[in-house]
């Protein structure tokens, strides 16, 4: 699958974007930026990311009694940056392209 690499003309992502599948996420009610608790996470329990939405999703469907999959669309790395949070740059971007996963995956499912 194709995924969008720029916001617009000058502003794009430095590598080409790519869909990942089957990686060990964490999710709580907690924003991460902290470099140095991302690799406690990634060292302790295999964690690739992190986000503050999946659990509520996940916790009110199952205890609905409803199966669920939590698809992520990444737009910054815990930490990393200084000065502005890479989300306000690529946060549209990383909305598009999880967006557009997500249709293809329906498509499978079909």
């Amino acid at each position: 699958m194709e995924l969008k690499q720029c916001v617009n003309s000058s502003l794009c992502l430095p590598r080409k974007p790519k869909l990942v599948v089957g990686l060990r996420g964490a999710t709580s009610n907690t924003f991460v930026d902290n470099a140095a608790y991302r690799n406690f996470l990634v060292r302790t329990f295999g964690v690739s990311s992190t986000d503050m939405e999946s659990s509520a999703v996940v916790m009110t469907t199952l205890s609905n009694g409803f199966p669920v999959i939590a698809l992520r669309g990444l737009s910054d790395l815990a930490g990393k940056q200084s000065g502005e949070n890479a989300y306000t740059k690529f946060g549209s971007l990383a909305a598009f392209n999880a967006a557009k996963a997500v249709v293809q995956f329906i498509k499978i499912l079909q």
